[in-house]
């Protein structure tokens, strides 16, 4: 009898791999490409030259580490050793030494690879829209037109003098100083135009630049830096209007998609460095964006207004953000930062100031602060319930007399990620699904097609996975249907093909058929997805809970959706699952990024900013782990709706019906 072939062995080995940031895992056969993988998957990777190693289009990354959320442990040894191309690019600097070629390297065992913008010819679609607002307009940066006369034997003054001292005459400017890189380009632009210059001036205190002729055009950026999405807004500083906008995956996500694993990527001053890097890049490559779509130079952009939760504000600024993952969280700086652009390593006007909004604690960041800003609970004597649904959920309950804030550990799986099939907004992601409720006949829509699933041929459609607007469809629908009951539980009896058992034994429904798919399987949701989802917004309703009863009351007036997912999700279906309390569905809103109109607000209107830092004292925030009541909260909130609490606009609906606890302890 002949011994068994080790290549065999191997070759019906398969190892996890994810590839990041889409967030699409899979087992992978030992032997495979990743560029093949990622094929498979539906992944689309750069490939000019079709595989064969010679257009170097198809760089990916290793990432080293354990990586809990996808229980990964990834090395580079576990791929094949390189190949001579990609060696001989890494010895001419043309590859970093972390890189591969994803049509040479091949899979020996668990992988967590991440896709570079470069690489990439899918991008996310970052859904991170203005709201339309009335904006008073009173920036910190101003254009003056000087006309500043040529030296002479009879004066011993400076031109920096000289143009101080009219900067005063004329425009009441006094004890002004000047950024060195202003300075430096007076000689020149002084002595052209003759003697007529645009001098921008930042505070009334600080000349930040200085260019020959009349350009009064002055243009601002406001930024909002998510945990996994940037979004830049580029607006006139004369007349308010938001001009362009740009977006981008936050460049971090490579190094897991919760802020405990971005402080856990800073361990050590280079890799905090190289964290911080990534955004500035990108942060440069949207200035680069916007400038473009508006025929100006990056040079031109005078000042930038960013908002973040604490922890990418910290690395953003090169701050060790360790402290924030232990107790008590303590941030190492709360109020306003201003900072020069150079200082940062943003490549636009390098004497521009770079204004960091206040944080109010280790979990509720600028971001925050900028929605209250934005929507002004503490203007009003309607209560407000503000949720800003996202990586992390951040809640604001408040009016005039109080505001109080909390953090809820929602995790990612209301973003699509850590789900079997789930995926980012990306094209080819189920976006929309809805089920009849008598034949229990599904239909699906991924985001990049107009068209419903049974409005199209199947093998038209191209499904990759599941994203967050959908996850919350498919519970609310699965609920209403009475494919699961109010515990999470898939009901068994029900007569459905697409209710079915895996090879392990453990039930899952089918949303699309392989027939249907990009990726040549069924794409299912199992028990462990919808358990996840009733954790994250079981976590969301109890904070609420938490807020509501600190403040002495039943229920918000109003409840604000804030977030790029707040902006896309089914409001009515996500309540019918309890993500937040019953005001009304009339009184329940969508109110997109506010964050980033906040950033906006505090770019445009100078004044507004003091108000930030006042509201960034005043939220009391409220730790929602140290709270008696919170366990019992959340354990309630995971059944669907809710354990107790009444729904009255779901009435009629199998939703609105109040489950029995006992029945599903």
């Amino acid at each position: 009898m002949s011994s068994p072939n080790p290549q065999e062995n191997q070759e019906k080995e398969s190892h996890r791999v994810c590839f990041m940031p889409m967030g699409t895992m899979a087992e992978v056969a030992a032997g495979t490409t990743l560029r093949d993988a990622a094929k498979d998957l539906g992944v689309a990777i750069e490939a000019v030259c079709n595989g064969r190693g010679s257009c170097y289009k198809c760089r990916v990354r290793v990432l080293e580490g354990h990586f809990e959320d996808h229980d990964i442990r990834s090395h580079g040894d576990n791929l094949s050793s390189h190949r001579q191309t990609e060696s001989r690019l890494i010895e001419k600097g043309r590859m970093r030494a972390d890189e591969r070629l994803s049509c040479q390297a091949r899979v020996l065992g668990e992988l967590m690879v991440y896709i570079p913008d470069e690489s990439r010819r899918t991008h996310a679609v970052v859904r991170k829209s203005l709201g339309q607002r009335e904006i008073n307009v009173d920036p910190m940066v101003r254009n003056y037109r000087v006309e500043l006369p040529p030296a002479t034997l009879a004066s011993r003054l400076g031109d920096w003098e000289r143009l101080a001292d009219i900067l005063e005459e004329q425009q009441g400017l006094a004890a002004m100083n000047i950024d060195l890189h202003a300075l430096r380009t007076l000689p020149q632009a002084q002595r052209t135009n003759g003697g007529v210059l645009t001098v921008t001036v930042w505070n009334d205190c600080e000349v930040i630049r200085i260019v020959g002729g009349e350009r009064l055009a002055t243009y601002g950026m406001a930024v909002d830096l998510g945990t996994t999405t940037i979004a830049a807004y580029l607006c006139s500083l004369e007349t308010g209007e938001a001009l362009a906008s740009a977006s981008a995956l936050n460049p971090q996500v490579g190094h897991g998609d919760d802020i405990m694993n971005r402080i856990a990527s800073c361990n050590g001053s280079l890799k905090l460095a190289a964290m911080q890097k990534m955004v500035a890049d990108t942060l440069s490559q949207l200035a680069r964006q916007l400038a473009m779509q508006v025929s100006i130079t990056t040079d031109d952009i005078s000042e930038v207004v960013l908002v973040a939760n604490t922890v990418m504000h910290h690395i953003f600024l090169g701050i060790d953000p360790h402290a924030l993952g232990v107790v008590p969280f303590a941030p190492t700086v709360c109020r306003s930062v201003d900072i020069k652009a150079r200082d940062l390593g943003i490549s636009i006007l390098p004497s521009a100031n770079i204004h960091l909004m206040p944080v109010e604690a280790g979990f509720v960041g600028s971001d925050n602060v900028a929605v209250a800003l934005a929507e002004g609970p503490h203007t009003g004597e309607a209560l407000q319930l503000i949720i800003d649904i996202g990586t992390n959920g951040e809640l604001i309950l408040g009016n005039q007399d109080r505001m109080l804030s909390a953090s809820c550990p929602t995790g990612p799986a209301l973003e699509g990620a850590n789900l079997s099939f789930g995926m980012r907004a990306t094209p080819g992601a189920i976006e929309r699904v809805r089920i009849d409720p008598t034949t229990r006949e599904l239909r699906f829509r991924v985001i990049g097609n107009p068209y419903w699933s049974n409005k199209i041929a199947a093998n038209e459609i191209g499904a990759l996975g599941i994203c967050g607007s959908a996850v919350i469809d498919i519970v609310a629908e699965l609920l209403n249907a009475g494919l699961i009951d109010h515990s999470g539980r898939f009901v068994e009896e029900i007569g459905s093909e697409r209710l079915r058992r895996d090879t392990d034994g453990r039930l899952e429904f089918v949303i699309a058929w392989a027939t249907q798919t990009g990726i040549g399987r069924d794409i299912c949701f199992t028990q462990a997805d919808i358990r996840a989802v009733q954790l994250a917004k079981g976590a969301l309703y109890a904070g609420a809970q938490v807020l509501l009863r600190k403040f002495g009351r039943q229920q918000p007036d109003k409840v604000l959706i804030a977030g790029a997912f707040g902006s896309v999700i089914d409001l009515g279906r996500a309540l019918a699952i309890g993500m937040f309390p019953d005001s009304g569905l009339e009184n329940i809103l969508s109110v997109g990024n506010a964050a980033g109109d906040g950033a906006r607000i505090a770019l445009l209107d100078a004044r507004r900013r003091a108000e930030a830092d006042q509201i960034a004292r005043l939220v009391e925030y409220i730790e929602l782990t140290a709270d008696p009541h919170f366990n019992q909260d959340f354990v309630d909130a995971t059944l669907l709706p809710h354990a107790e609490d009444d729904f009255p606009s779901l009435k009629g609906s199998l939703a609105g019906q109040r489950p029995n606890p006992a029945e599903h302890a």
